[in-house]
């Protein structure tokens, strides 16, 4: 996955990115009794959010511009959501085809809430995670958000654009507050679309801040640079409040906010170019691959425990390599990147470079210059 700043520039930052919140997500699944303190999970998985919502509304905000050039919005639907049926249906669905075929119970037993996107609806009803398959529900966000947001940027006034990329920020801590008082013991009520839209929201706003005049404009950067600035000084105020039994339930609901809005000025650094060492460090070959794979990482991640009980059963493999933690993770990275580079190479990406049937701007000329990303 590859993407532009308006204009056309590459940012290979976020690649490295998308292999640090891949890395996050697998952190706290094979390692749970080590996260010293740090919900990596989440963590990881908000800054895919950020990510996503960043990337995905100035895909649409670009396609807007240009459709609205060329008197057919609608081209800018079809053509956005061809590419994302090209992108993220037939790794998920090979996959849930490939966990039913092996019967892998817990699969087969809600296999009909996976096929429609509403992992995250079935654990919510459930209040708890189910065997290797928790981290679907992420996904099952990105795909409710999909049937909604393109046609919010593509046929809304303009005027109203930046109410409804508002409307997303405040939306999620008013609902995780509501279901705090209305649901308290469920702790999974955060994985409802509702509960995730702040993180979407904070990236949105950001893509729309940078096309409201050149590249990056210093709206954009501003307003990176006081999200911050909020979630640092707002994450380590609950943190002092929690740990003294003061927080009030409220406050708690705008926890993950804070930590959005610092994802938020991560993302924007990252599409400008983080500077030093860490920005050589986002740059480097072997993080910007990882980030091209990322998808597949993710999907598998959880899921490569299976081979290693089959290779155990079957293959002779000492028990070693399930029993001892450094050799059961080493083994679970090594199988998760095999997996993951396999697909994209030969599965995913040959599916993928049929996008070009589905450009998301016409070759007639326009009369408005329009960068294209790509995700």
């Amino acid at each position: 996955m590859r993407s532009k700043l308006p204009g056309g520039q590459h940012m290979p930052q976020l690649d490295g990115l998308r292999t640090l919140a891949v890395a996050g997500v697998a952190w706290s699944h094979w390692l749970p009794d080590h996260q010293g303190g740090f919900e990596w999970g989440i963590m990881g998985v908000n800054l895919f959010f950020v990510l996503s919502g960043f990337l995905i509304t100035g895909i649409l905000l670009d396609s807007r511009a240009a459709s609205v050039s060329l008197g057919d919005r609608w081209f800018a639907i079809r053509q956005f959501y061809a590419r994302r049926v090209l992108r993220i249906f037939p790794l998920f669905y090979m996959t849930l085809a490939l966990l039913v075929l092996v019967n892998v119970r817990p699969v087969r037993q809600t296999l009909l809430w996976h096929v429609c996107y509403l992992s995250n609806v079935y654990f919510f009803r459930q209040g708890a995670w189910v065997g290797q398959i928790s981290h679907f529900w992420s996904l099952a966000v990105e795909e409710q958000f999909y049937l909604v947001w393109p046609y919010l940027m593509i046929f809304l006034p303009v005027r109203m654009l930046r109410p409804a990329v508002l409307g997303l920020i405040v939306l999620a801590p008013a609902y995780r507050v509501v279901m705090g008082v209305v649901d308290p013991g469920n702790r999974l009520a955060f994985v409802l679309t509702m509960g995730c839209l702040d993180a979407l929201g904070i990236g949105a706003l950001l893509a729309y801040l940078a096309r409201s005049g050149g590249d990056l404009p210093w709206r954009a950067v501003k307003t990176a640079r006081w999200m911050l600035w909020i979630g640092l000084l707002g994450s380590a105020g609950v943190e002092v409040l929690n740990r003294l039994h003061l927080a009030p339930g409220a406050l708690l609901a705008l926890q993950r906010t804070f930590l959005d809005l610092i994802f938020g000025w991560v993302i924007l650094s990252g599409a400008r170019g983080f500077q030093g060492w860490f920005g050589r460090f986002l740059r480097w070959r072997p993080m910007a691959y990882l980030g091209k794979i990322s998808y597949g990482l993710y999907v598998f991640h959880n899921l490569t425990i299976f081979g290693l009980f089959f290779a155990v059963k079957n293959l002779h493999v000492p028990e070693g390599i399930l029993t001892v933690t450094w050799a059961r993770c080493l083994s679970l990275l090594l199988l998760t990147i095999a997996a993951a580079a396999v697909s994209w190479h030969f599965f995913e990406k040959p599916l993928n470079d049929l996008k070009r049937y589905f450009p998301y701007h016409t070759p007639r000329p326009v009369t408005q210059p329009v960068g294209e990303q790509k995700i």
